[in-house]
């Protein structure tokens, strides 16, 4: 080893055992509870592994912080003085996923790992530049608990508190970030959170669209999302997200939310409850797929229309079973003064004649012979006025009267 290279490495070393001996806690009976565990087994044996080749290494973040709460996890993210190239000469089978930071990737007997490089920081530097106490924790591979900032107290007393003041304005979406730990671990932001929070909502806007959907669609799958979002609100961050919507500045109600299961409905009762009708625009430009957006879009159109009116025919065949189900759920939860049901839902598709297109009684080929006239773009509206006819009960499902009516409407059109 070089020279400069092993006085760096000293120094270093030095440095850590400083902080552990001014910040370290030993907990036995937490390494006696951590080695009857598979996750933590994993998480020790390549700590083990990266301190036989001399490097420094810790698990942080949210491991620990979940082992605190005796929740169960399955991802661990470990800290370490290797490089990146060091550690794929280490681990040769991992993925080194380049990102903005740099980090190598593996799964281990059914633990998803994650490990990054201290990058010339000290333990403490790392620990420093994280988001909150509660994930500014590490832990060696003898057992020793390395908390400068009290994180481990405020785990225990369920607060969310900054590492240090400036943490939100260096990464704004840590705004998101916080209501969705709140939602999910039921934490109190502390008044240092709340007022940071609210002096930088304005830099929301600096944010990546793409980080932002990620958290947002996070926080919504949280245990406690309603939490989360009306915090958000009293923040007055909603009015960043969506400036436009009717109902943001009037302190919408988000219980909702924890009435509903899928991310699509509490998409849908997140945008109605904000009075945004520009759903699709909106998650477009957090860059969630074409296929969620289209999603959330269609079942909106449905819930809103059904909170408004009951089921027709017309509408209940073209939203079909699923979607007419999921919006007469949805605005169930969005009122309780919305009469039916689901089962009600149910009993009212099943009286129509057809389910869809497939049911009509007639082929599209039938149809174009029938009229002696080629396939083409007519055929497609055609088909679509045969299916509201069966739906309306202007014609039987038969293949009979519907070639007939088919060849009257189109002599009248």
């Amino acid at each position: 080893m070089p020279r400069g290279h092993a006085r760096s490495r000293h120094l270093t070393v030095r440095r850590s055992s400083l902080i552990m001996k001014t910040f370290t806690q030993k907990c036995w009976s937490c390494m006696n509870t951590m080695n009857k565990s598979n996750e933590w087994q994993v998480g020790f044996a390549l700590l083990a592994t990266l301190n036989s080749y001399g490097h420094e290494a810790y698990i942080v973040g949210g491991a620990l912080r979940d082992w605190v709460l005796k929740e169960a996890f399955v991802d661990m993210d470990i800290v370490t003085s290797a490089t990146m190239r060091e550690l794929g000469g280490i681990f040769p089978s991992a993925a080194i996923i380049c990102t903005g930071i740099p980090l190598l990737s593996m799964k281990k007997n059914d633990v998803r790992v994650e490990i990054s490089g201290l990058h010339s920081q000290s333990l403490m530097e790392n620990l420093r530049d994280r988001d909150f106490t509660v994930n500014a924790i590490a832990l060696n591979e003898r057992g020793d608990w390395v908390d400068p900032f009290h994180g481990k107290k405020d785990i225990e007393h369920r607060v969310l508190r900054l590492v240090h003041e400036d943490s939100i304005r260096l990464d704004p979406l840590r705004m998101l970030r916080a209501a969705r730990l709140m939602a999910e671990y039921h934490f109190t932001a502390d008044s240092g959170l709340t007022e940071a929070c609210h002096a930088q909502r304005d830099r929301l806007n600096t944010v990546a669209s793409e980080r932002i959907g990620e958290e947002m669609n996070r926080l919504l799958h949280s245990r406690d999302p309603a939490y989360g979002v009306e915090w958000l609100g009293e923040q007055g961050i909603l009015s960043k997200l969506c400036p436009d919507a009717t109902s943001v500045h009037k302190n919408p109600v988000f219980s909702p939310l924890n009435k509903v299961d899928t991310l699509i409905e509490k998409w849908v009762v997140f945008f109605y409850q904000l009075g945004e009708k520009n759903v699709r625009s909106h998650l477009q430009k957090w860059r969630l797929s074409k296929a969620v957006a289209k999603q959330v879009d269609r079942l909106f159109f449905y819930t809103e229309k059904r909170l408004r009116v009951p089921w027709d025919r017309r509408s209940l065949y073209e939203a079909g079973e699923k979607t007419a189900g999921d919006a007469e759920k949805t605005a169930h939860a969005l009122s309780g003064s919305v009469p039916g049901g689901e089962m009600h839902v149910r009993r009212l598709l099943a009286e129509l004649p057809i389910q869809s297109r497939r049911d009509l009684a007639v082929s599209p080929l039938e149809i174009s012979a029938h009229i002696h006239r080629e396939p083409g773009p007519w055929l497609g509206d055609m088909l679509h006025a045969l299916e509201m006819a069966v739906i309306d009960t202007q014609v039987k499902n038969e293949r009979d009267p519907l070639l007939t009516w088919a060849k009257e409407r189109l002599y009248e059109t």
